[in-house]
Formats: structure tokens, C-alpha cells, sequence
């Protein structure tokens, strides 16, 4: 399978490159904004203007807005790529299993579809999606998710500030807490960081830095174009 999980955040130039260069040709794109809490419509018009214009302004993508009520297994089987944009984790993975899309994205992804995720459309890529910043403002109770990594994803990772005082929780006491009942590993992507997964293999891109945490060891931090000690 083919993956590539954006923390989220601004999608500079250096990203938008990146991006294509893992569609490997594929334009036609469907871009889920189930996540969004506010206007879909709206939000896609954001997307739009930013990938969906020619180089060098836009990535030149034709997108297909995947509208998880609006007869979204047709979008799907219209796209080359998907891409899963950010928002809310808890309402993307309940309107994706409400609308019959879980499954579907899995055996497409599982076929050689490219699958893009940003921030909850990275979270969601995982076994569940348990190590989310966001609130369960929808009341979702079951948090198994696509499966198609093996890893958890913790998107807009921040650094414990040393100027914290003693006792604050941090985002690391969260991730451990998360694996004293979870084995699997959790990364970490800091505001422009990539984890891009082909054939089994991880390796870091984008412009910034990824922590891998690992049950029983501690976080190891890895730059752009290292390959992951994990497996996809």
C-alpha cells in the first residue's frame, strides 16, 4: 500500500512537490471533507484554490469533492488518488462509518490507490484512532479506523516546553499513558512533517522533525528523508 500522512497545518510548495511526486501521475483526486465541523463546501474551495490551480501556484489536481452524504462511493470510484482532509478525527471516522466509506477506501487503498491523509485524515489512517488531540464532540464510541499503517499517528506534535512548570501534562505523558494499554508504536509529526509508507517501508519527509514513540523505549527523533525503525 501506498500512504502519506501530512501533520496538517500550511501545505507549502515544498509539499504540494511532494505530494505529486507520490501521486506519481495520478490527478484525479477525491478530497473527503467529512472532518469539517463548519462549511464543506467552503473548505473545499480552500482546497481548490491551493492544489487544484497549475503549478507553481497549485499541485494541478482535479478534484472531486467526496461528500460523505452525497453519494460518496461514486466520487470514490470516479478518483485516481484520495485525499482525506483534516478537521475533526471523531466526526470524519463516524460520518466515513455512517456513510459505508471505511471498508470501500480500504480494499481501493489496498489495490494501489494512493491514499494522502492531513492531520485527522492522517489519524484516521491508523489501527484506531485513540491518540488524537481532538474532543469527542460527536460522541463516537467505537474508534477502530482504516488500518492501513500499523501505527498510530499524534499530527501537529509539539515538544515538551522546558519552561513548563512542574507537573503540567504534556503531549509525551499522553502518548505513554496511551501505551500502557496499546502496544503499537505512536509518531509523531511536528507542524510540516511527512510519514510516507510504500511497500512496508517509512521514511521521513516534509520540512520538519517526527518522534517515534515505542512501548517500553524511549521517543527517538527522526529528520526529513530518514527511513522510520517501524513498519508500515
Amino acid at each position: 500500500m501506498r500512504v502519506l500522512l501530512h501533520s496538517g497545518g500550511p501545505l507549502g510548495p515544498d509539499g504540494r512537490r511532494e505530494i505529486l511526486d507520490f501521486l506519481g501521475g495520478r490527478h484525479r483526486v477525491a478530497f473527503v471533507t467529512a472532518a469539517s465541523l463548519h462549511d464543506e463546501s467552503a473548505y473545499f474551495a480552500r482546497v481548490q484554490s491551493l492544489l487544484g490551480v497549475p503549478p507553481p501556484e497549485g499541485a494541478g489536481l482535479e478534484l472531486l469533492h467526496l461528500r460523505w452524504n452525497e453519494r460518496p462511493l461514486d466520487t470514490l470510484g470516479r478518483a485516481e488518488a484520495l485525499f482525506m482532509g483534516g478537521g475533526n478525527t471523531y466526526a470524519l471516522l463516524k460520518r466515513l462509518r455512517e456513510a459505508g466509506l471505511l471498508p470501500a477506501i480500504r480494499a481501493r487503498v489496498e489495490a494501489g490507490m494512493p491514499y494522502v491523509g492531513a492531520s485527522a485524515g492522517s489519524n484516521v489512517a491508523g489501527p484506531t484512532i485513540l491518540s488524537t488531540n481532538d474532543w469527542n464532540v460527536v460522541a463516537l464510541d467505537r474508534f477502530d479506523a482504516l488500518g492501513l499503517v500499523g501505527f498510530n499517528i499524534n499530527p501537529h506534535y509539539k515538544e515538551t516546553d522546558p519552561a513548563m512548570a512542574a507537573g503540567s501534562e504534556t503531549r509525551d505523558d499522553r502518548i505513554r499513558e496511551y501505551h500502557v494499554v496499546n502496544a503499537n508504536p505512536v509518531v509523531g509529526l511536528e507542524e510540516g512533517a511527512i510519514a510516507r509508507v510504500e511497500a512496508g517501508i517509512v521514511t521521513a519527509g516534509g520540512t520538519a522533525r517526527i518522534k517515534i514513540f515505542r512501548r517500553g523505549q524511549e521517543p527517538t527523533w527522526h529528520q526529513p528523508g530518514e527511513r522510520l525503525p517501524i513498519e508500515g
